[in-house]
């Protein structure tokens, strides 16, 4: 009988001793998973592109996790290719050309929103892309993409009038959206295409302003001549009237 109160007191002993190991080694998992730093959320920022209700313009709006005030630099981009340049062996995208560009700011909800307008008048009152208008005037010959990419961009390093308290809010660049320019800075960009036709119609011609012409100069022509007004000025003297009076002392030095 004692013996097997013994080994009954004994087996109990090391199944508490058991279970009390188990339980300290959960706490110190469960400590060591509290203790550890979280993990930063990925950056993200999506945008959406509708026409509005001026022809040739668009709403791009998007949504970020990005800290509030973050500024994001939105442009519409048209990808060019030379015409003399041949097809093989050649940059597929060529060069481009940005229709309109604007920076905003992400607001407290994380969202964002701007508006781009992607035609010009023509000097001679056709709408135009700027490209079309440089091209008119000689300056290079390209073959268009039928499509214009609306891209959004946010450049942690490249924010302009951030306070000090802003930059700490910079958060870590992560995520499959991150990039990386030839400085190796890294950026975010998210982009959108969409299929846009050239423009076509025409406005009243814009009026040149004199500041436009001759480099600045405006039609020397048209000066009227001044009058001049040389001889119409009397000089002024300081004589008076003479007379036999002697000198005193004081006008010896004059």
């Amino acid at each position: 009988m004692p013996m097997q109160f013994y080994q009954f007191l004994s087996k109990t002993v090391r199944s508490l001793y058991s279970n009390r190991q188990v339980t300290m080694i959960l706490m110190l998992m469960a400590l060591c998973v509290s203790c550890s730093p979280k993990k930063s959320p990925d950056l993200e920022l999506e945008l959406s592109v509708k026409p509005a209700s001026r022809p040739g313009a668009y709403t791009v709006s998007g949504t970020s996790n990005l800290p509030n005030q973050s500024q994001i630099a939105v442009a519409a981009i048209r990808y060019l290719r030379p015409t003399q340049q041949p097809l093989f062996g050649s940059n597929p995208l060529g060069t481009y050309s940005i229709l309109d560009r604007q920076v905003v700011e992400v607001n407290d909800q994380g969202q964002w929103q701007a508006r781009l307008n992607l035609w010009e008048v023509a000097p001679d009152g056709r709408l135009q892309e700027a490209w079309q208008i440089n091209q008119s005037q000689g300056r290079f010959s390209v073959s268009p993409n039928n499509s214009v990419s609306f891209v959004a961009t946010y450049e942690p390093y490249g924010q302009v009038g951030t306070t000090e308290e802003q930059q700490q809010q910079i958060p870590k660049m992560e995520g499959d959206l991150v990039r990386f320019n030839n400085d190796g800075q890294p950026y975010v960009k998210a982009s959108y295409t969409l299929p846009i036709a050239l423009p076509s119609g025409r406005k009243s011609a814009p009026s040149i302003r004199a500041a436009e012409r001759n480099g600045g100069w405006g039609n020397r022509s048209e000066l009227k001549p001044q009058r001049s007004v040389s001889g119409s000025i009397r000089p002024l003297t300081n004589l008076t009237n003479q007379n036999n009076t002697p000198l005193s002392p004081s006008e010896f030095f004059r």
